[in-house]
Formats: C-alpha cells, structure tokens, sequence
C-alpha cells in the first residue's frame, strides 16, 4: 500500500487523481500551531468524502510545552468538527527549537498531543525524521496505541519500528508541477485504518445524508478503525436555513469550513444592509 501526504503545497491535485493513480490513502494538512487552517484542506476533504477515500490528518507543530501542545490538539479538534479520520490525527515535529528541548520536555510535548486526541476518540500519531526525532525519542515511550510515521528518504528502510514510512519528497501527482511525499505502510495495524477507512467515511456520509438503514461497520472495524465522528447540528441546521436563502449551494454535512463561514457572513452582511 502506498500514499502521499500533501497540504496547500498541492493545491491543484485531487483526492480524485490520487485514486485514479494508485494511491491508497492520502495524510492531510490541517493545521498549523493554534489558530493556521491550511488553506487547502477542506476541499481534499470534500473530495475524499464523496469518495470513501481513506485520509488522516496532521497539525504541523510549534509547541514547546505540554500546555502548548494540548492547544494545539485543541484547534486541530474544534476545525475537524467531528470528521471522520480513519487514518490517524497526527503531529509534525520537525522545528528546530521543539528538537533542541530535552528528552523529557519533549516527550511530555507528544504525550500530551496524544492525550487530547485520544479523548475525542481519534487515533494519535507522530511524525519525525528518523535522524532528528527518533533518535532522541523511542517509539515505546509513546502512549499505548500511537501511530509512528517515520520520515527517511531512502529506499533502505527505517530502523525505527514504525506503522508509516515516508520514503520520498519527489513523487508526482498530475495536476501538480511540484514533487510530493511518497509514503508506505509498515505495519498490519496502519494496512487495516486504510482497508477500513473508506467503509468509516462513507458511513458517515449516509448518517449525515438522513439514510435510514445505513450499513453499520463490523464490529471489528470499529475496533480497528477511527469511531465515527458527528456533525454539528447548529451548523447543519443554519446550512439549511442558508440554503433557502441561497447562500450555501453545497450539501448540508455540518461541517464548519471556511467555507461555511464566508457564506454565514455574507448571509449577515446582506440582512445588514436589509
């Protein structure tokens, strides 16, 4: 199984073409710190919604605290707003000042990304390189259950045990003049979030569609598989109500974006002006 992790960067490829290319599953962007949306984010995320297309997601980090951290888990939750991502929450940890910190003081930085993830039911991960991360933490140090991504452009393999390998930052996806980061999978555990992923997305969609008789996922994929999230009423109900007033052409999912919030706010400017 292979994959690509992409963000604004590639803004110009879709999930679409990472299909129809072979992929199998895509790790997106989401944020960035406590208050960065990738830009691009949202419409991978459409894209990988209408079809059942396995994805994670990722907060590019600057935290240099466990407190610091916690917000960050914070922001990335409240943008995600319940999405489903089968493939793990992950945080980016590449800024120089997080690898200077101490093995201690960095470790309690990802215990505590793992924590608030871990608590609205999505599965943690870590990326790093091989070289910096991981040499100054060790995977079995981690919370029980977190997903290690290990960065090593190589074709030799990773030492560090891991569930996904990035293995380039030079592939190429069409629609894209850049390069993009290729990934492998390494473990059964990551090969079963995928085979999974795309029965968990698209049964979240029938719920949100009003299907009275969604199939369920086995039992056994809800132990292996990120639980279902839920969208926000409140925002599914004002979607509505926009819809009528021709504001928001797109599908009822509950889903805060900023597309959602530009079309709330050009709702309000026009009852302003009356």
């Amino acid at each position: 199984m292979k994959g690509v992790d992409i963000s604004h960067y590639q803004k110009g490829s879709t999930i679409w073409q990472l299909k129809d290319a072979g992929f199998d599953f895509a790790i997106i962007k989401l944020t960035e710190g406590i208050s960065i949306v990738d830009k691009a984010a949202f419409e991978f995320y459409r894209e990988a919604y209408e079809l059942g297309f396995p994805v994670g997601c990722y907060c590019y980090s600057h935290a240099t605290t466990a407190k610091e951290a916690a917000a960050e888990a914070g922001h990335l939750l409240d943008t995600l707003n319940g999405f489903p991502m089968p493939c793990g929450v992950f945080l980016d940890v590449e800024e120089p000042k997080q690898l200077e910190l101490s093995h201690d003081a960095l470790l309690d930085v990802l215990d505590a990304w793992c924590a608030g993830i871990v608590q609205h039911g999505y599965i943690p991960g870590v990326y790093g390189s091989e070289g910096n991360l991981w040499t100054k933490i060790k995977p079995n140090e981690l919370p029980d259950g977190t997903m290690i991504w290990v960065a090593k452009w190589s074709q030799t393999p990773p030492n560090t045990p891991c569930d996904l390998w990035q293995t380039s930052d030079c592939g190429h996806v069409e629609g894209h003049n850049g390069n993009v980061d290729i990934d492998a999978v390494r473990s059964n555990r990551f090969k079963t979030l995928v085979e999974t992923g795309g029965h968990e997305i698209t049964y979240h969609k029938r719920k949100l569609a009003g299907d009275s008789e969604p199939e369920p996922p086995s039992e056994q994929q809800k132990s292996d598989a990120c639980p279902i999230g839920k969208a926000d009423p409140i925002i599914m109900s004002l979607q509505m109500i926009m819809s009528y007033a021709g504001c928001w052409p797109n599908e009822a999912d509950g889903l805060a974006s900023p597309e959602f919030f530009e079309a709330a706010r050009t709702l309000l400017n026009d009852l302003e002006k009356g």
